[in-house]
């Protein structure tokens, strides 16, 4: 274990710091991680996608660092040196083509949610002070919308070429990357002469949340391309590898690993068209890695358990599992040969699989690796580039999120008798602090450089991080107890016809706080099981049985004392997690409505 993690005291406060696995590929700046790439890996191809027609096509790593070289050399043409430039997109080859264009020379990119309303948009454009905005098709009329009342943005870049402009201000990418390489031809090498300075901010990015609360994280080259070393050190991926980018690239997860971390090591990245293709896409581009989110698992994990007992082979692969495990035992490993039919339905070939974001339940993990396949689960955040934790493919303990990455150190800060405090993080993957807001940063970085991620843990002997949940949604309860709403939601999401779940505190009428529920009806999996939607009191009564079967794993001031229904998903981020005050504000708002306590609420539609 000691190759995997040093563990010392610094003021009393123990450290685990990450020493990797593998030998590191260290990374200068992302520049160089582009060159560096096509010196390795040339002519391979770097990214598949489909055209018009539906054909898969390729980008070799010299095809997309040329094209880099032609758009950041026509931006700066255009003026647009030290500028901040945002992008808002669906995942595309070109998405990579523009951020990088922007930030290996060019000035500042500003990644923005693809869901964002018009309004938001606007907002983080001001709040960013964003000077040029690349943009997909579907994004058009609100660019024009836009433009009619901002003075500050030079250009809109369309990156699709077939548009109409309504004036000198919008552009295409096509056009662009032709200017551009006309300017090279010419001898104009600004851009690719461009010093970069690793210390200085790359890239703003915003966090989850409506405009108002949202931060914006300053991230510079060394943040960014410390955490793809580190990455390098902990995961083993290269040529031959196919990554299906599925999370959205404007998100860091996505950006710094399911992007920046495959190029860097000459692994081919492939553009899911949705996420009800994965399957689909996972099969087609014979993808190798996944990087996702639990909900995504989870959803592939009760898909193939329905079709495993449809067609009534449940005992048999149980029966395969007990000999595998055996023969692991014996160091004989024929997973892959054993469960060949049911890789064939999800992905033949996909053998590393990376979730994050949110808490995974560890009953997935461990079904995923007795049939096969690498599950690893990690931790990040924004402020962090995003990678903190990740558990390794040799050393994979279910549960928790691993070791800390190459060169991170983690303490939990002031622990309580049980080990349990808040997570805090230092390493070259901190961020350079929150934009324009000296305030914010001075509360969550400390002058050692220390980061308080609002996040609850334990760290245990060997070096592994467990999380707990959030400090802000923890519940606290009259006996000083402390219980967190997202070991509740893992069970409640395996209670047959619910499709997810929200557990908060409640305040009952006598002041102390109760764990309540809402939960999410799985409408079309309870038709396709009954032909019909059973009565309301009768999900309710199947539903509150299911409840109090997990009660009894639970000391009595923990348990989930009332339920609510729903048809209707819950209020999540991009990345698919809870946004627990608006659930929380929706259910107060409704019972005060309906003039309900959760008492007499319980049970019910709401």
């Amino acid at each position: 274990m000691s190759k995997c993690v040093e563990i010392y005291f610094e003021n009393d406060r123990r450290i685990v710091k990450g020493l990797g696995y593998y030998q590191p590929q260290p990374v200068d700046n992302l520049k160089t991680l582009v060159k560096e790439s096509v010196k390795n890996y040339g002519g391979s191809i770097g990214f598949k996608f489909k055209d018009k027609n539906g054909n898969i096509v390729g980008k070799t790593y010299v095809e997309f660092d040329r094209e880099i070289d032609y758009l950041g050399t026509s931006l700066l043409s255009l003026g647009l040196k030290n500028s901040k430039i945002a992008i808002i997109s669906e995942n595309r080859y070109e998405w990579g083509l523009c951020y990088l264009s922007i930030v290996n020379a060019t000035g500042v990119a500003v990644p923005m949610d693809k869901y964002l309303p018009p309004n938001e948009i606007i907002n983080l454009i001001e709040r960013g002070k964003v000077s040029a905005i690349f943009y997909s098709k579907p994004y058009h009329q609100t660019m024009t919308e836009i433009s009619e009342t901002n003075e500050n943005i030079k250009y809109y870049i369309c990156i699709d070429g077939d548009i109409d402009k309504p004036n000198d201000k919008f552009l295409t990418l096509p056009d662009l990357i032709d200017r551009g390489k006309k300017l090279l031809d010419k001898g104009d090498r600004s851009f690719i002469d461009a010093e970069i300075d690793k210390g200085k901010m790359s890239v703003l990015l915003f966090t989850s949340g409506t405009t108002n609360i949202s931060k914006g994280v300053m991230l510079s080259h060394s943040n960014i391309a410390g955490n793809v070393t580190s990455l390098s050190s902990c995961i083993y991926v290269g040529p031959g590898d196919v990554h299906l980018s599925l999370l959205p690239l404007h998100h860091t997860f996505e950006n710094t690993v399911g992007l920046l971390f495959m190029i860097h090591r000459g692994v081919c990245i492939a553009y899911c068209e949705g996420i009800k293709y994965i399957a689909q896409n996972l099969i087609e581009y014979e993808a190798s890695i996944l990087v996702a989110v639990p909900a995504i698992f989870e959803a592939m994990h009760r898909k193939l358990i329905k079709g495993i007992e449809k067609s009534g082979k449940t005992g048999l692969v149980n029966t395969l599992i007990k000999i595998s495990q055996l023969l692991r035992l014996l160091k004989i490993d024929i997973r892959r040969k054993l469960f060949k039919s049911l890789f064939k339905q999800f992905g033949p070939r996909l053998r590393i699989a990376v979730s994050g974001a949110a808490p995974l339940d560890s009953e997935v993990i461990a079904w995923f690796d007795k049939i096969g396949l690498n599950l690893l689960q990690g931790y990040g955040l924004t402020e962090t580039s995003p990678v903190v934790s990740v558990n390794y493919e040799f050393f994979n303990k279910f549960g928790t999120i691993g070791f800390p990455l190459a060169d991170v150190e983690v303490a939990i800060d002031s622990p309580d008798e049980d080990g349990l405090g808040e997570i805090i993080i230092r390493g070259p993957n901190v961020m350079m602090g929150y934009y324009e807001d000296e305030s914010e940063t001075k509360k969550v970085l400390d002058e050692k450089g220390w980061l308080r991620t609002g996040d609850l843990g334990i760290i245990d002997g060997d070096g592994y991080i467990s999380i707990r949940g959030r400090a802000k949604s923890m519940i606290v309860f009259a006996n000083g107890k402390k219980a967190f709403p997202e070991e509740y939601e893992v069970l409640l999401n395996e209670i047959p016809g619910i499709k997810d779940s929200f557990a908060w505190g409640h305040p009952s009428p006598g002041g102390d706080i109760q764990v309540c529920a809402k939960l999410v009806v799985d409408k079309e999996a309870i038709l396709a099981e009954k032909g019909e939607l059973p009565p309301d009191e009768v999900l309710s009564a199947g539903f509150e049985n299911a409840i109090r079967e997990i009660n009894r794993t639970l000391p009595l001031y923990k348990i989930i004392r009332h339920f609510i229904m729903t048809y209707e998903d819950l209020a999540k981020t991009t990345t698919l997690k809870i946004k627990r005050s608006v659930e929380e504000n929706k259910i107060n708002e409704k019972l005060n409505i309906l003039g309900l306590d959760m008492k007499k609420a319980s049970g019910k539609f709401m």
